[in-house]
């Protein structure tokens, strides 16, 4: 069969992007590398643009940008990525230096001005020479503190749940309402309290009620009146 022109291809990608290989991803450098190697693999794919290979760089501020905050994990995963042989470093920055350089050794590097390696120690294809075995995944943690099970794919019955459920709601509702069952003689009835006799006072005595003198003053007229 024919091979077809680029004009002739419907599927053909329009605009930049970035290829890698399926010996790349058939390989067991790539297949037994994490999620998180293969995720950051990817970003720094996204700065190859065809002339710069061996110039890319994994600096904080740009893994930021990508949404790659966690610094630990970043070195974690550029160093999977070296030792699997899929990425390669180029230059070792620092201070005043700019940061470190890496290079995607699918690719030739075109530039070697201003790199630490010269054609001769550059590894091209060094994901072939990868013995190592598949990056270890991290386990799930575990269930038991929280009194659910291990297993994660098995499912509860109806009645344990319905049993769990019914035990600890009415456990709840009898602890909240019990002490609202007390008689309604203790606290619940209110008691007016007796009402004294309101007597007259005279405003303006210093240092007296005015009582005594308005029952003087009532006294003195039944006695003129008699």
């Amino acid at each position: 069969m024919a091979r077809l022109k680029k004009s002739q291809r419907p599927e053909l990608i329009t605009g930049g992007y970035a290829p890698i290989p399926w010996s790349v991803l058939d390989s067991n450098s790539f297949k037994g590398a994490s999620d998180k190697a293969k995720s950051l693999l990817y970003a720094l794919m996204r700065q190859h643009t065809g002339n710069n290979n061996g110039h890319l760089h994994l600096a904080r501020k740009w893994l930021q940008n990508q949404g790659w905050t966690c610094d630990e994990s970043n070195r974690k995963a550029t160093k999977e990525l070296i030792e699997r042989g899929l990425i390669i470093q180029t230059k070792l920055g620092g201070l005043n230096m700019g940061p470190n350089l890496y290079a995607l050794t699918w690719h030739i590097i075109s530039n070697y001005i201003g790199l630490d390696i010269c054609a001769k120690s550059y590894s091209y294809r060094a994901y072939h020479l990868c013995t190592l075995p598949p990056t270890a995944r991290r386990k799930p943690p575990s269930m038991k503190k929280n009194g659910h099970l291990d297993d994660r794919d098995s499912t509860a019955s109806l009645s344990e749940t319905a049993d769990f459920l019914t035990g600890s709601t009415a456990e709840h509702i009898e602890h909240t309402f019990s002490p609202l069952t007390a008689s309604t003689i203790e606290n619940n009835v209110v008691i007016p309290l007796p009402r004294n006799k309101k007597q007259k006072r005279i405003v303006g005595v210093k240092g007296k009620s005015g009582i005594k003198k308005q029952n003087s003053e009532q006294e003195l007229i039944n006695k003129l009146a008699a």
